[in-house]
């Protein structure tokens, strides 16, 4: 089996996945752009063979690395980074080399965007916070005025909570589209809730091996925006019904063959239940 291994070097303790891997039979081949010296022992070790790149900005020189590879080496099973940057380009590579073991690039353009994610959690049969996309002025008022605010804005493509802001009043609602950095943008009611996720690794079938989860108190969003401390912690057990809705949200999205991580948030207050919120990653 041939693995290709994006950017093995970072983060630093990718190296491990390789290792693993050559460790169960796998020839591990690996792309990245530092030097092959700077490689820490154990890594180059782990690699029948690496090839640097100048910038893996540039598809360009990816293409060429994965072709090489592919030309020496034969068919090429699997291309994987495990990180989020890389997602969309991990995406294009094995559509244009034929590579099925993880999501092509139309596929992944469903996923990617937290619009074209609503369909699949509300498959999954879980609660969703009342959304709209925000692309004018006016039906960015008209949507905060139906559902009430607070409401928050965020990028329909976008890691972490970059560029996420919550909007209290008509007035900011309008500073924000004066000052928006120029993407496309989701809005949605604010809902106050407790981030909890389900994190997995699944078999071929899209059957569990391992489940587990953390909880989120303070969301990323008031961390980054009040310049607060993040912390989470990780579950001893994982509840039921995060476990349920992680299960369902796999079936819906069709994952197998990863890891994967859902985030949910169960709701405070007065309101019960789990919806979701954030993006799957893997």
């Amino acid at each position: 089996m041939n693995f290709i291994f994006v950017s093995p070097h970072f983060p630093e303790n990718y190296w491990n996945f390789c290792s693993q891997l050559k460790k169960n039979g796998v020839n591990v081949l690996g792309i990245g752009d530092a030097a092959y010296q700077s490689l820490r022992y154990e890594l180059r070790q782990a690699l029948t063979e690496y090839y640097r790149v100048d910038s893996m900005e540039d598809y360009d020189q990816m293409y060429r690395a994965v072709a090489y590879f592919a030309f020496k080496y034969g068919k090429i099973d699997w291309l994987e980074s495990n990180n989020e940057h890389w997602l969309e380009q991990d995406a294009r590579l094995r559509t244009d080399f034929h590579i099925t073991s993880g999501f092509s690039e139309e596929e992944l353009a469903l996923l990617v965007k937290k619009s074209g994610m609503k369909p699949f959690y509300e498959k999954a049969g879980l609660k969703s916070a009342p959304w709209c996309m925000a692309d004018t002025l006016e039906h960015a008022l008209s949507f905060a005025q139906s559902v009430g605010y607070p409401v928050v804005v965020k990028p329909d493509r976008g890691v972490g909570a970059k560029d996420t802001w919550k909007l209290c009043s008509p007035q900011e609602i309008e500073v924000f589209f004066f000052t928006k950095p120029n993407k496309t943008f989701v809005m949605e009611k604010f809902v106050d809730g407790e981030i909890c996720s389900y994190d997995a690794i699944l078999n071929a079938k899209g059957e569990p091996l391992f489940e587990s989860g953390n909880i989120t108190p303070i969301s990323i969003m008031d961390a980054v925006n009040q310049n607060d401390t993040v912390s989470f912690y990780i579950t001893k057990e994982l509840s039921e019904d995060v476990r349920q809705a992680g299960r369902r949200c796999v079936d819906a999205f069709g994952v197998k063959g990863r890891f994967i991580h859902f985030e949910f948030f169960r709701l405070r207050s007065d309101q019960e239940g789990i919806g979701t919120a954030g993006q799957i990653v893997g």
